[in-house]
């Protein structure tokens, strides 16, 4: 049965939210974090940042994106790498600062750092993050971000203020992975956090005496009162979060209505379960096989994404960079220079045989050129709503273009037409009990026990709407499943390794074809991995692929740059101007990694 479909089978029986740790692959991790945090008088921040990273394989180096909310600037940016080599590169754009610093293990910066725990401390200089209102001063600060894809086993934040504790009040959000918080010193707050997980955020806020700022030319000065409004801010967070635990731990239960609701819906789930079983459950098909080391199919990258995902029409990101790879592979796009700033121009090949959607990325691309060049680390300076119209455009495209004639070839999509006529009869009988209520139609005694059923029918009726895909209800064809383990096999094969050496592609320009989709299956950053290593262990010169547009192009990192970009203009951020909400972090946070 497939993991997905089991998945969605358990919410429905289950009626709640299980909160599922994906474990990601990557070539770091981060055993302690060690932060230093002062708040000067002039309103600046001075933000020290010593992290630990524990590096397996290969890499250039690492990185730091540091986000900037409006008018928010930093400055003094340096970095230490105690026992190796570095050079810094700061990377400006927009609404966020990158910080890559390339690791050498020699003087003469020519070897790359590997399998080694590497100290990296980041400095740098914070303006406009402290908020001064008309009757306090606000630190509103993301002490961790939680973009960052590893988990940290210990986080050390010490805040420095100007003069004492006196009048000061402190919140952690949230308080989860605090092991302890306190003042060490008057002037200075000391927390320690274990074992927090990756994509967790973690923000510390404080008021402080206005009078301690007068002079505070760095510091954004806003009308009004705060101190109120952030106390009930964040007296609702807690709140909520004590809700949200005690919703775990049953205490807003009650047993006896809770048995009735839970036994009627699973009930009335026998339906869309009945049509999973039999409509819903995969053919049996004879392709045995554990691993496929060559392309299995012709698709292109934006159908071997959908037919991979289960969701023949639903396009992600990873589509897009895909596409962009493949448009490289085949020379649409020249690399000028792929290391540090990762520049490519359009090559003006006849692009009449192209799909529309491929015409649209040429399109967007080129109207970023400078003098024809495209600055991928640059790109994020686009005009943020005009980014997003552009990958709205393209996913609609995208996904006219993927023919009725292949989802029909791929999907049998017989249990979701019974499915939807199911919706319209629950919504139908929701109507006709909701008009009984209404007008009153039956004895008043029994409008309790028909409102519950109304409820019960309502809940499950938005079950059956919004939280079954077509994946449950329907199937792969035989053709379709063979497919799909045949893609998936070869996503097996180019993130092991040891597979790669028993069956290495064929040539470096195949490698080039490999990237391509491995970064519509998700998994570029194992795959490209995998070919530097397989490079550096057969001394494949450079000169052999510097020529070959993808495999360059990934090598040096202009993959990494450019999905960074994408990742930044793809943010919703809101305008953190006036008082910010609890969690939300009024500046810090953001991710790093490695290159």
């Amino acid at each position: 049965m497939n993991a997905g479909k089991m998945l969605v089978l358990t919410l429905i029986l289950l009626f709640m939210l299980m909160p599922i740790s994906l474990a990601t692959e990557g070539d770091f991790t981060i055993p302690s974090v060690i932060k230093d945090i002062t708040v000067k008088e002039d309103g600046s921040t001075v933000i020290s940042e010593e992290i630990i990273y524990n590096i397996q394989g290969s890499v250039n180096g690492v990185f730091r994106d540091i986000p900037l909310n409006q008018n928010q600037t930093i400055r003094n940016i340096s970095v230490e790498t105690p026992g190796y080599y570095n050079k810094l590169e700061v990377i400006r754009y927009g609404n966020s600062t990158k910080l890559r610093v390339w690791l050498y293990s020699d003087r003469a910066k020519t070897q790359k750092t590997r399998d080694a725990k590497v100290s990296v401390t980041y400095k740098y200089t914070i303006d406009k993050g402290l908020k001064v209102y008309n009757d306090i001063a606000e630190l509103q600060y993301m002490t961790w971000g939680g973009e960052w894809n590893t988990s940290v086993d210990y986080l050390e934040s010490t805040i420095h203020i100007p003069y004492t504790k006196e009048y000061v009040k402190y919140w952690n959000n949230p308080e989860d992975n605090v092991i302890s918080s306190q003042w060490t010193s008057e002037d200075t707050l000391t927390a320690k956090l274990e074992n927090i997980g990756a994509h967790t955020s973690f923000e510390q806020r404080l008021i402080m005496p206005k009078d301690n700022f007068k002079h505070a030319i760095y510091a954004q000065h806003i009308k009004g009162d705060a101190r109120e409004l952030i106390e009930q801010d964040q007296n609702y967070y807690s709140e909520k979060k004590d809700k949200n635990n005690d919703y775990a731990q049953g205490k807003y239960y009650d047993n006896i209505r809770v048995t009735f609701f839970f036994t009627a819906l699973s009930i009335l789930t026998i339906i869309p379960i009945g049509i999973y079983g039999l409509y819903g459950r995969e053919p049996k098909i004879d392709y045995n096989a554990k691993y496929e080391y060559d392309l299995p199919t012709h698709e292109s990258p934006v159908q071997v994404y959908a037919i991979t995902r289960g969701k023949l029409k639903n396009i992600g990101n990873d589509a897009m960079y895909a596409t962009i790879l493949d448009l490289i592979d085949k020379n649409y796009f020249k690399i000028l220079y792929s290391n540090d700033d990762t520049i490519i121009r359009c090559t003006n090949k006849d692009t009449t045989t192209l799909k529309e959607h491929e015409k649209i990325i040429i399109g967007f691309l080129s109207s970023n050129a400078v003098n024809g060049d495209i600055f991928l680390g640059d790109i994020v300076r686009s005009d943020r709503m005009a980014f997003q119209n552009f990958r709205n455009t393209w996913i609609k495209q995208a996904k006219e273009e993927i023919p009725d004639s292949y989802v029909e070839k791929y999907f049998d999509d017989q249990g979701l037409k019974v499915l939807q006529k199911i919706r319209r009869t629950y919504f139908l009988i929701v109507i006709i009990i909701f008009i009984v209520i209404f007008f009153k139609l039956i004895p008043s005694m029994f409008i309790l026990e028909l409102m519950a059923v109304l409820m019960m029918l309502m809940m499950v009726f938005a079950i059956l709407m919004f939280f079954i895909p077509k994946f449950v209800v329907g199937r792969r064809t035989p053709q379709g499943k063979e497919t799909y383990h045949k893609w998936k096999n070869f996503e097996r094969y180019i993130k092991d390794y040891s597979l790669i050496s028993q069956r290495p592609p064929s040539s470096v320009h195949v490698w080039g074809r490999y990237l391509v989709y491995a970064t519509a299956l998700g998994c570029a950053d194992k795959a490209t991995k995998n070919m530097r290593k397989y490079f550096e262990t057969n001394r494949i010169a450079y000169d052999s692929f510097n020529d070959i547009n993808t495999v360059s192009f990934t090598y040096y990192g202009g993959l990494a740059v450019m999905q960074s970009s994408f990742n930044i203009l793809s943010r919703t951020d809101t305008s953190t101007s006036g008082i910010g909400g609890a969690g939300s972090g009024g500046f810090g946070g953001g991710g790093g990694g490695t290159f």
